[in-house]
């Protein structure tokens, strides 16, 4: 008898059969409830978390978008809020805040009324996803939830975007997620959905293609971006005290960067100057040391970081700096050639899944050329486009899209420069700058010129977007964007765009502003100066119908038009409608490292045109 032959059976993918199956060890709170938590696997939660148990709390609130590229931790995010609804000792270790805790106690959910579904933990269940994912929810109602309860039911949908795929013929697309969802929102209105997807601009734009009476509720108009943690996650994550410490004595960046936005928006700088040094008084850490975990920071990046935790080395612990030195058994080189070798693979997936891609192979390409030669500084087109072999076209509609929507690596643009010549490209994770090279603490403290240096103004480029993005409107068509100006003799190096306005920001790592005007050449200062008293902000574009140079659906650029003409946002058109203006700035900012930054703190030059402030980096990556 042959006990290997097995005939063919389409119907065990078709009625969900392999998805079912494995539904217990996915969702093992239905059978240990509280004792399935995580609670003992982190240290901190991340800042999103609270942001996402508030939603969640909201009764309006049935749809909730989670985005961010691979590896970052949207499924712990996702498996935190779960212990969060199911274990008493989760909120009482890890939500400082008691009226969030009371309310999400409140909501008293059933372990049994939770559904977590990892739709890419096989290829398998991304074969007729749609009719997969509606047998594992009929089987969780049949044979699960528990019977006559008026509690909402919680459906988690972790990596959403892996059941879209072109079909046999090319040219329509499996798996259209977003009507599957609402689906199942329409069918019972006690659902809540929380899914994760790799690009924030893909969610809106499916979510859009659905009318609300479908959905059941309004498409959300922002999805919550889960990226590699930040300067100030790290800090909270070194450092317990300043996650379990009463609110009023920690440094609070919601409230430093309110003062920035109504500052750029009054031009008032002393506005933003006076939440800065209220912020500073914190002494939970003393500045020297918060300038010291800059650089451990700027060594492991937020990918490494998550994934020494994951190997038992929790950042708090006084090995974490032996494993980076290359001081431990465990081998820090090895860390980085595992997340290096994950880093490609998702690469690869992602940028095959966004398409239009012609040789995904090319991204990876892009990305160790930026590690290995750091080009923070301007980057002329033609020589760019000349080593990578590539045309102009692929560079920016290709490359540049992919890696920015993936939120891998950035390219600066010239700021009022309608014809660019020059580039300026960021890595976004520092860490994996570090890996391409074989980098550790040791290297980025002396034993590699300018490393340091570069990792640091990588780091600040990623926060200022980052900040862009907190403080800007999901519908503002200058969200997130951050450019770079070459003026008559010098550059200033950042140039976000908050509520309308630039805010140029002059990187001096080394010197403070008192050495700065102390000098008789300062190129980048008077670079600095001349941004601010000259109107280049008259002539600086911005499409309302493009985003990293791809056209956005008709629905998304119409709220952008709608936001942008706003009276607080007083943004100027083209003839056309089509282009955004500038304001004009407000004040502009001195980003230093240097050690004369640890006495003078925040200043203000007040002798120029407009209001400098510097602010220490250490300070300013808190913002982000």
């Amino acid at each position: 008898m042959d006990f290997c032959r097995r005939d063919f059976d389409p119907d065990a993918v078709l009625s969900g059969q392999y998805l079912i199956q494995r539904l217990d060890r996915y969702n093992p709170w239905w059978e240990e409830g509280a004792r399935a938590s995580v609670t003992g696997e982190y240290q901190s939660l991340r800042s999103e978390a609270s942001e996402l148990l508030d939603n969640l709390c909201e009764p309006e609130d049935r749809l909730l978008p989670i985005s961010g590229p691979s590896a970052v931790g949207k499924t712990s995010l996702i498996h935190q809020l779960i212990s969060a609804l199911t274990d008493p000792e989760f909120l009482e270790k890890f939500i400082r805040d008691t009226d969030r805790r009371d309310r999400v106690r409140k909501l008293n959910i059933p372990s049994s009324n939770i559904l977590y579904l990892p739709l890419n933990d096989d290829p398998i269940f991304q074969l007729h996803p749609a009719d997969q994912i509606r047998a594992a929810v009929d089987h969780f109602e049949t044979h699960v939830v528990r019977a006559a309860t008026d509690q909402p039911q919680y459906i988690f949908l972790d990596d959403i975007h892996v059941v879209g795929r072109p079909n046999k013929r090319g040219n329509t697309s499996v798996g259209q997620w977003e009507q599957l969802v609402a689906d199942l929102l329409t069918e019972d209105d006690q659902r809540k959905i929380v899914f994760t997807a790799l690009d924030q601009s893909r969610i809106w734009e499916r979510l859009n293609s659905i009318e609300s009476h479908q959905l059941q509720t309004e498409a959300p108009d922002k999805t919550t971006e889960v990226l590699p943690i930040g300067f100030d996650d790290f800090l909270r994550m070194r450092h317990r005290e300043l996650a379990s410490t009463p609110e009023e004595d920690r440094f609070d960046s919601g409230a430093v960067r309110d003062g920035l936005k109504t500052a750029v928006q009054e031009g008032n700088v002393q506005t933003f100057v006076s939440q800065l040094e209220a912020q500073a008084s914190d002494a939970l850490l003393d500045e020297s040391t918060v300038r010291r975990e800059l650089t451990n920071y700027t060594t492991v990046g937020g990918t490494l970081s998550l994934r020494l935790a994951s190997k038992g080395v929790p950042l708090n612990e006084d090995r974490f700096i032996d494993v980076i030195r290359g001081r431990d058994d465990l081998d820090f080189n090895s860390v980085q050639e595992s997340a290096l070798a994950d880093f490609r693979d998702n690469l690869l997936r992602g940028g095959t899944g966004l398409g239009e891609v012609k040789d995904v192979s090319g991204l990876e390409r892009l990305c160790a050329l930026a590690a290995h030669e750091r080009p923070t500084g301007n980057v002329r087109f033609d020589e760019l486009i000349e080593v990578l072999d590539i045309d102009r076209r692929t560079l920016r509609t290709q490359y540049r899209n992919v890696l920015s929507r993936l939120h891998v690596l950035s390219a600066a643009s010239e700021y009022d420069n309608q014809r660019p010549r020059n580039i300026r490209l960021y890595l976004r994770d520092t860490g994996l700058m570090n890996a391409f090279c074989g980098y550790d603490l040791n290297d980025v403290l002396r034993h590699e010129p300018g490393l340091d240096e570069s990792l640091a103004k990588a780091a600040t480029f990623y926060h200022t977007i980052r900040l862009s993005n907190e403080i800007n409107h999901p519908h503002d068509p200058k969200r997130g964007v951050v450019k770079f100006w070459s003026g008559t003799g010098g550059n200033v190096d950042f140039v976000p765009k908050l509520s309308g306005r630039p805010v140029p920001i002059l990187w001096s790592y080394n010197r403070g502003l008192s050495e700065l005007r102390r000098e008789i050449e300062a190129p980048g200062f008077d670079a600095l100066q001349e941004f601010l008293e000259d109107d280049v902000y008259r002539s600086e574009r911005d499409p309302v119908d493009k985003a990293h140079y791809q056209r956005l659906p008709a629905s998304i650029s119409e709220r952008y038009r709608r936001y942008a003409k706003r009276d607080g946002h007083r943004c100027r058109y083209d003839s056309s409608d089509e282009v955004v203006f500038d304001r004009e700035p407000s004040f502009g900012i001195v980003l230093t490292n240097s050690r004369t930054a640890l006495e003078q703190g925040v200043t203000v030059f007040n002798d120029g045109p407009k209001p400098i402030v510097q602010i220490p980096l250490w300070t300013y990556l808190r913002l982000g």
